[in-house]
């Protein structure tokens, strides 16, 4: 005979003692005690300072430097900057890698961006700085660096270069077509054509390359040639010459195609520009070398 059903007792889970507590907090924990702090980065040094400056050898490869002073007593490690230098156009930041100790001065070489130029006068320059990125542990921190404002040489580049744009527009000044062998030299003419009524421009020199000569081929006057309003087209006789074809200035000639000139416009410092050169005339520039050479 079955009998009625009879309940089993159920357990009842009283409170956790405080030592329970503790080893259920260990098993999951490890009991690792609080969690260590993270060791705070180290601060950028105070006093950390940057100005701008360009060598003459980098004047024609829109390559300035970057002088960065610190003071110290800690060490600094720039990974790369990038100039903020209104009207000049900004570009990507620039890896550099180095480490800075105490010094007054360490150049850091980067390129520059052209400037933006609007109307008939070079546009004065805004406020300038430059980006750093400086390595900390864990990362990189970005920090602005201010610059002097206005910068010297910023307002001296834009004023080149837009001045330089100034004159292009005025007048196109150019080698021209024809060149004829003359002794040891190549004569011919430099061109200047009027693009702009009413503006006079002037031809205050020519100058040559590591290895050829660029002058005058009559006598020696300054300026050269001033293109009045009243006239639309001048030629100025030249010459090249080979006067400086030695082993060790052709090893080091990076551009013996590079002729430059200097012309302005009233109320504008001269600029320097550079002709351009057809394979023509590269090719009679070649014919020169190797004809007139003594020393190679």
């Amino acid at each position: 005979m079955i009998g009625p059903a009879v309940p089993r007792p159920r357990h009842r889970r009283g409170p956790l003692t405080k030592a329970a507590a503790l080893a259920l907090t260990c098993a999951v924990t490890a009991c690792a005690g609080p969690a260590a702090a993270p060791e705070p980065a180290p601060p950028v040094p105070p006093g950390l300072t940057v100005s701008l400056r360009q060598m003459r050898v980098d004047e024609l490869k829109h390559v300035l430097s970057v002088a960065v002073g610190n003071p110290g007593p800690a060490p600094v490690h720039i990974e790369r900057i990038q100039l903020i230098a209104p009207p000049l156009a900004t570009l990507p930041p620039e890896p550099v890698d180095t480490r800075i100790g105490t010094t007054p001065r360490v150049d850091l070489r980067i390129p520059y961006g052209a400037p933006r130029c609007t109307g008939d006068a070079p546009p004065t320059p805004g406020p300038a700085h430059v980006l750093a990125w400086i390595e900390q542990a864990g990362g990189t921190r970005q920090v602005r660096l201010p610059l002097p404002h206005p910068d010297p040489l910023v307002t001296r580049l834009v004023g080149l270069e837009c001045g330089a744009q100034a004159v292009r527009a005025a007048a196109d000044v150019r080698l021209g077509a024809r060149w004829t062998r003359r002794g040891d030299a190549l004569a011919g003419d430099v061109v200047m054509r009027r693009k702009t009524p009413g503006v006079t421009v002037t031809l205050h020199d020519v100058g040559g390359s590591v290895i050829f000569g660029l002058s005058p081929a009559g006598p020696a006057k300054k300026p050269l040639a001033v293109l009045g309003p009243d006239r639309d087209e001048l030629t100025v006789p030249v010459r090249f010459t080979a006067p400086n074809c030695s082993a060790h200035a052709m090893a080091d000639a990076k551009k013996p195609y590079t002729f430059p000139f200097w012309a302005g416009l009233p109320g504008l410092e001269r600029r320097y520009l550079e002709f351009e050169v057809t394979p023509d005339l590269r090719r009679s520039l070649d014919r020169l070398l190797r004809e007139t050479c003594t020393d190679r």
